[in-house]
C-alpha cells in the first residue's frame, strides 16, 4: 500500500500481515451470492459490484484509526488516483490476486484491512460488508466430503432390498404401499438432496420400529389424537401421552416408550402383531 500525507500511515506489522509470497494466490467472493429463482442451475451474481477505495480502520498497535485507500498513484499537488476494486459477474463474483505482482499486493493489502471485508475479524460491524476472503482449502475439503457423502448415500440407496426400501419409507411416515419404483425413487432423491438425512436414516436402528408404528397408525391398529396428544387402541383404552402433537416427534417418543419400558415391549409386540394382519 503507498503511503501519503492522508493515507496508509498504519503500523509495519500490520502491513506485514497482508503480505503475500510470490505465487500465493488470495480468493475473494462477493458476499450474498445465491441461486437464480428463475433458474436454480444458475447463480444470481451481480454484473458488476465495487468496492471503495477509502476507509478508515483502527490500528490495533498504534492503538488509533488511521484512515486507508487503495492509492494508485498521486500528483505534485498531492491528488489521489485509486485502484478500481470490482467484483464481476463474468468472473463468478470472484477476484483472484497473485503475490508477486505489485498492483495485486497492493489491492490485496487495502482488502484485507478494509472493513468492507467480511472475513476481517477486527472489521467495523457497522459498516455493510461486501466481500469476503475464500479458504480455498477449506473449500475444496468441504466440497470433497459433501461429494463423498453423496456417493455414499447414492450407493446405499442403490443397495437397498424391495424389503429395506418400504421399511424406510414407512419409518418416514409414508405411504410404503405404492408401486416399489416409486418408493426406490423417493429414497434416493433424498439420498441426492439430502445425504446427511438419509444416511442417519438407514443407519438409525429404530427405523424398522418407527415402519412399524407408522403402518400400525396407516392400518387403524393404533390411533393418534394431536389435540390430546395421545395414542391409543381402537377401543378408546390409552397407549401412551406424549409431550409433542406432530406426527412424527409423537412417533419418536412412542419408539422410546417401546424401547425403554417393559410395558412398552409387550404393546410393541402387540401392535407388530396386528399389524402384519
Amino acid at each position: 500500500m503507498k503511503k501519503t500525507k492522508l493515507y496508509n500511515d498504519i503500523s509495519p506489522e500490520l502491513l506485514k500481515a497482508t503480505k503475500l509470497k510470490p505465487g500465493e494466490k488470495a480468493v475473494y467472493r462477493i458476499k450474498g451470492i445465491q441461486r437464480n429463482p428463475m433458474d436454480p442451475t444458475k447463480w444470481a451474481i451481480p454484473s458488476a459490484k465495487n468496492v471503495p477505495p477509502v476507509d478508515q480502520i483502527y490500528d490495533k498497535v498504534k492503538e488509533e484509526y488511521v484512515d486507508i485507500a487503495a492509492v494508485r498513484s498521486t500528483d505534485a499537488e498531492g491528488n489521489h488516483t485509486y485502484h478500481d476494486i470490482f467484483f464481476y459477474g463474468n468472473q463468478g463474483g470472484m477476484m483472484i490476486l497473485v503475490g508477486g505482482r505489485a498492483i495485486d499486493q497492493e489491492i490485496h493489502s487495502y482488502l484485507s484491512l478494509c472493513n468492507y471485508n467480511a472475513s476481517n475479524p477486527d472489521r467495523d460491524d457497522s459498516k455493510e460488508p461486501i466481500f469476503e476472503l475464500v479458504d480455498e482449502s477449506a473449500r475444496s475439503e468441504k466440497e470433497r466430503k459433501t461429494r463423498n457423502l453423496k456417493r455414499e448415500a447414492l450407493n446405499a440407496a442403490a443397495d437397498l432390498s424391495a424389503e429395506e426400501v418400504r421399511n424406510y419409507v414407512a419409518a418416514m411416515g409414508q405411504d410404503d404401499t405404492r408401486p416399489i419404483e416409486v418408493l426406490r425413487n423417493d429414497l434416493e432423491t433424498l439420498a441426492d438432496n439430502d445425504p446427511k438425512s438419509f444416511l442417519d436414516l438407514i443407519n438409525n436402528k429404530q427405523a424398522s420400529m418407527k415402519a412399524v408404528l407408522n403402518r400400525a397408525l396407516s392400518k387403524g391398529v393404533i390411533t393418534f389424537d394431536s389435540e390430546q396428544s395421545r395414542f391409543a387402541w381402537p377401543t378408546g383404552e390409552a397407549i401412551l401421552t406424549v409431550a409433542r402433537s406432530t406426527g412424527s416427534d409423537a412417533v419418536e417418543e412412542l419408539v422410546g416408550f417401546c424401547v425403554s419400558s417393559p410395558k412398552g415391549e409387550k404393546v410393541f409386540t402387540t401392535i407388530q402383531s396386528k399389524a402384519k394382519k
